[in-house]
């Protein structure tokens, strides 16, 4: 089996405004190597609500309020905009979680 050259990398963006009409998603995967930690410092904060769900193996997320929110394989969840969190892998398998960024609907008038 090969990967496809945008899967080697450790954060990659599918899709987001530059190769699709929806300027209100972005998609994409990111693979926590074991002991890694994304971002490698501070928190990582999202104008829009981020929704993942872990492929494979153990990812865990730590809100700002101190929250260890620990995620296995077959587990979704959800960040709410401007949560500030961390991410990280303290297993001995990498962590492969795919997420989407998730714009708020205008409401028609």
């Amino acid at each position: 089996m090969h990967l496809k050259p945008t899967l080697k990398s450790k954060m990659n963006h599918f899709f987001d405004s530059t190769n699709q009409p929806n300027p209100d998603i972005t998609m994409g995967l990111i693979t926590l190597q074991p002991g890694e930690k994304h971002p490698k410092q501070g928190y990582s904060y999202h104008k829009q609500d981020e929704f993942s769900y872990i492929i494979s193996g153990l990812a865990h997320t730590v809100l700002e309020n101190g929250e260890d929110i620990v995620g296995k394989a077959g587990d979704a969840q959800l960040i709410e905009k401007n949560e500030g969190h961390i991410n990280y892998n303290d297993s001995n398998e990498p962590a492969v979680v795919v997420w989407f960024l998730l714009k708020e609907r205008r409401k028609s008038k």
